[in-house]
């Protein structure tokens, strides 16, 4: 269920969604993941690695679209049963070369539903999300590490290498 929720809520359509349906829709895919997959998962011991979580909801529907970020919160904290991840990797890099990147992603595919509703958006949105990020970031510098995603992928992968390692050392 959770990814037919994200189906609609990353393609585009003939139809606008607001930013509060949007905001609610993304928390309704959450609880279902946590429900359905995080939580069994932990309950047996796994490490649980996840390509987004609440902090993308913060940055994405109040930074970009500016919902209330205490309202976010609330939401969060109820669709993941107030559950945050240990550690975050963020991958920074320029908005532009973000887009670039999101776009040849896309053209790889060409066979696939294409996941470009928030590429649509203006500069200034995105721009908006990665500012956001940075600030939750700052905010919380124990929990995240900020990786440099315009290095190559191998180098980004034997980066995160070696934060997994020093964490289980620990």
């Amino acid at each position: 269920m959770g990814r037919k929720i994200r189906e609609i809520l990353l393609h585009r359509h003939d139809f606008s969604i607001a930013p509060l349906t949007e905001l609610l829709l993304f928390q309704a895919s959450r609880y279902q993941h946590v429900e359905t997959v995080i939580q069994p998962a932990r309950a047996a011991g796994k490490t649980v690695l996840c390509d987004r979580y609440t902090d993308a909801t913060i940055a994405y529907q109040g930074f970009g679209r500016g919902i209330p970020l205490e309202q976010i919160q609330g939401l969060n904290d109820l669709a993941t049963t107030s559950l945050k991840p240990d550690r975050t990797f963020l991958f920074d890099m320029p908005v532009e070369t973000g887009l670039v990147r999101a776009v040849q992603r896309m053209a790889l595919q060409p066979d696939q539903p294409r996941e470009d509703r928030f590429e649509q958006e203006a500069i200034a949105f995105h721009q908006r999300v990665r500012d956001g990020y940075l600030s939750l970031a700052k905010a919380e510098p124990e929990r995240f590490v900020i990786l440099d995603a315009t290095k190559n992928i191998d180098d980004l992968h034997l980066e995160i290498q070696r934060w997994l390692r020093s964490w289980v050392a620990e």
